[in-house]
């Protein structure tokens, strides 16, 4: 279940730079804002069959990069010149998911940055986005950098693969499939069969988790567009859940741009945070 968060920028009370590295600042704030611990967070777990302690060894969200009308680049920081901006935020969870994410998100200010710059931000309007109706070939677009690791070198360094590695695909929806795993609690029976085919260039983006800190690390993703034919339920899983690795901390976030059959447009539902 996928939601646009619509925010406004709030120029006056810290400035219009934020630090290109603000995947984890991020994820912090939406995983403390859905794990608030009251009632309603207790009833959204129980509905979908989850206890807290699964939810947090398995967070079930992922998130797209932030997007604002003009957005410049400076070195390592980012200008927002838009007093608007937005990101994707979704769920794998369907049960009362969206009266949840609506009424824990509407009217959040939260604020992103570092010692040199930050910027301040308030939720405006949370839209659910209709999920596609699946066929078995889609055309995506990843909107936040794909994660894909392989084994650890002799430093214990994660090996981090481009899409055109030839075992890229079978990475993708081995993936997938644990997923599906984790959140059905049993394994995934459907079609094994799959074809995974890369459309454009594939950009690397190196980005650096919990930035400035003692505990700072560095995580390559790749941004590109390509289509995978899968089984609809592990499609669903991607979609919802995320594609490769880190998910939660704001990597893999695709969205279609297309289908071999389109799906008929759907009305869509928002809240406007008044």
């Amino acid at each position: 279940m996928r939601f646009k968060l619509s925010l406004n920028v709030e120029h006056q009370v810290y400035g219009s730079r934020l630090p290109i590295n603000y995947q984890y600042e991020l994820s912090a704030w939406i995983y403390r804002i859905i794990a608030k611990g009251d009632q309603q967070y207790a009833e959204w777990l129980h509905q979908n069959g989850f206890s807290d302690e699964k939810f947090r060894k398995f967070k079930l969200f992922v998130f797209s990069n932030l997007y604002s009308p003009g957005i410049k680049y400076d070195n390592d920081r980012l200008i927002f010149r838009s007093d608007k901006a937005s990101f994707y935020l979704s769920l794998l969870p369907e049960k009362s998911t969206e009266a949840f994410i609506k009424g824990i998100f509407c009217e959040q200010a939260f604020s992103l940055g570092d010692r040199i710059s930050k910027i301040q931000f308030n939720v405006q309007q949370v839209e659910l986005i209709p999920s596609p109706d699946f066929s078995e070939s889609f055309v995506f677009k990843a909107i936040s950098p794909v994660v894909v690791a392989s084994q650890e070198d002799r430093d214990h360094h994660p090996q981090y693969l481009s899409p055109d590695e030839n075992n890229y695909g079978q990475m993708i929806i081995n993936n997938l499939k644990e997923k599906y795993r984790s959140f059905h609690n049993k394994p995934f029976e459907g079609d094994e069969k799959f074809e995974f085919e890369l459309l454009s260039p594939a950009r690397s983006k190196l980005i650096k988790i919990k930035a400035g800190t003692k505990e700072e690390t560095k995580v390559r993703g790749f941004v590109f567009t390509f289509r995978l034919k899968a089984d609809k339920d592990l499609l669903k899983v991607m979609y919802d859940a995320g594609m490769g690795e880190k998910n939660a901390q704001g990597f893999g976030c695709v969205e279609d741009i297309g289908s071999l059959q389109l799906p008929i447009p759907q009305k869509k539902s928002f809240k406007k945070c008044d």
